[in-house]
């Protein structure tokens, strides 16, 4: 019963925290730099697990050379076309190739 008990505290507070920042911030304006520093908590986010998928295998970290030169690819492509859709269709083919070879 206790187990319970602790898991319905844990979820009300999880939900308390993520409703206060509605009530606290509701209709007020942020400042710019807030604003501009939460555009980048998306990429920042998808960056470091992308990284964390790639460089680290079974607790070490590595550099294996399909996922590495996938991304690289993925990146410049988002780098030069602005579309993710893109770095998928570009990387992956790059990814599956070299695998196939061994890489």
């Amino acid at each position: 019963m206790s187990t319970w008990i602790a898991l319905a505290a844990i979820g009300i507070g999880t939900y308390a925290l993520r409703v206060s920042m509605f009530l606290v911030v509701g209709e007020r304006e942020l400042p710019g730099w807030v604003t501009r520093s939460l555009d980048l908590v998306g990429p920042a986010a998808v960056a470091a697990l992308v990284a964390s998928m790639v460089f680290v295998h079974h607790g070490t970290v590595a550099a294996p050379v399909a996922p590495t030169v996938a991304v690289v690819i993925g990146f410049l492509v988002v780098r030069r076309t602005g579309n993710v859709t893109h770095a998928f269709v570009a990387g992956l083919p790059i990814f599956w190739l070299l695998s196939a070879t061994g890489l």
